[in-house]
């Protein structure tokens, strides 16, 4: 069990710093909570007094019958300090050090892991100020729960939104576990997620629709597990996870030359990524005229087959590939391409089943491994799913000779 500092600042999402509390403490934290005067405009310390069983800081000088350096002692207290929601004016205080009140100077006295989850309108948090004030607190150590994408409070849509509580607690157990902890401590895994984009001009393309959620759930889970993850992302927008390394790679023939720099260094891939299988032969520099692409022919040609290339190139690594299919043949299909590719393991999905597969919280999944061995996995979030996925290859990294010291499967 560690101890939590919980800083609420202000904005509606205060709300949801409830949920947040709760979570952590199901997760067997215990949580203490500091809010600044904006933030009970919105909460009443009341409700987290009688969530977490403790006193809420509110003053810098403590109660007028006791006062003291209630910072001090909270900074001491605490393992970890997590402000959720982060405002843009907390941030911003953060990073210019000013200290206040008493969230700011509890922050200034405390020495261990720290983790901001901004949440604020979309024109604050891509404000250039905004912007440099998380770079500021990146810099000294200070980890960042991006915030997701969606409807906000004022109506508008967009980024700023507070992130989920599952995530910030994920975000908040990573940050706690030892740097060496987890079944894939000394692990390199990289990732391939969302899908290529081949530009018919400077406009248009042709595309495919994966939302890049699958190959992200097992980025942050192998990042959990202690690995060092890369993720090759293309065109996806989701949060970052400021522990995971990402290169974007738009185009295949752009994931085709990242992928062949990472992959001798990994000892698991994990190619999750659509990947568009043609191309036009000539994209237009600029953007074609709509009276221009009236009965529009496009020439196409087949681009690399990224896995298979891969797959030739290997020396230890273990690999997983997948294969969206349509209908009950698809599973047959799948079985085929993991033994013609090479691979150690494939996730087969079918996406003719109705709200899973592309841009769907969830998945429906066989797992085809070594032999005749498979493993169909009912419907789930793809979290979990990304779970068992690990679970398959981890059991394979063991059985192999892939050292596990992070030296790569060239070393």
């Amino acid at each position: 069990m560690a101890e939590i500092l919980l800083g609420v600042s202000g904005g509606i999402a205060a709300y949801r710093a409830v949920e947040t509390l709760r979570l952590l403490q199901r997760r067997g934290h215990a949580v203490t909570v500091v809010m600044t005067d904006a933030a009970r405009r919105f909460v009443g310390p009341a409700s987290f007094a009688a969530l977490s069983g403790r006193p809420v800081g509110t003053s810098l000088f403590g109660a007028e019958a006791q006062p003291g350096y209630d910072h001090l002692e909270l900074a001491r207290r605490a393992d970890l300090l997590l402000v959720a929601p982060a405002s843009a004016n907390t941030l911003a205080r953060m990073a210019a050090g000013l200290a206040d009140g008493l969230l700011g100077s509890a922050y200034l006295a405390f020495e261990g892991p720290v983790l901001v989850a901004p949440a604020m309108n979309t024109r604050m948090y891509l404000h250039p100020a905004t912007r440099h004030n998380l770079e500021v607190l990146e810099a000294r150590g200070v980890r960042v729960v991006t915030p997701g994408t969606g409807r906000l409070a004022d109506g508008d849509v967009g980024v700023g939104r507070l992130a989920e509580p599952e995530r910030i607690a994920d975000a908040v157990d990573a940050a706690l576990a030892p740097q060496d902890a987890g079944p894939l401590r000394g692990r390199r895994v990289l990732v391939t997620a969302g899908g290529t984009r081949e530009p018919i001009d400077a406009v248009r393309y042709v595309g495919n629709r994966s939302s890049g959620r699958m190959g992200w759930a097992v980025a942050d889970a192998a990042f959990r597990r202690g690995a060092q993850v890369t993720v090759l992302a293309a065109n996806v927008d989701l949060p970052r996870d400021p522990g995971i390394v990402y290169v974007d790679a738009p185009t295949a023939a752009d994931l085709h030359r990242e992928a062949l720099r990472a992959f001798p260094s990994c000892d698991l891939l994990v190619m999750a990524a659509a990947v568009a299988d043609y191309r036009p032969v000539a994209a237009r520099a600029g953007k074609m005229d709509k009276a221009e692409a009236t009965g529009l022919s496009i020439e196409l040609e087949r681009t690399d087959d990224i896995l298979a290339d891969l797959s030739g190139r290997r020396e230890r690594q273990v690999l997983v590939g997948f294969a969206a299919e349509h209908g009950p043949a698809g599973l047959e299909r799948a079985r085929g391409k993991r033994a013609r590719k090479g691979l150690d393991l494939l996730v087969h999905n079918d996406i003719s089943a109705d709200d899973v597969g592309f841009g769907s919280e969830e998945n429906e999944i066989t797992i085809i491994g070594p032999g005749e061995h498979e493993e169909a996995l009912p419907r789930a979030p793809k979290g979990t799913l990304a779970e068992r996925i690990l679970d398959a290859a981890a059991a394979l990294l063991q059985r192999s000779d892939v050292p596990a010291d992070g030296s790569g499967a060239t070393a």
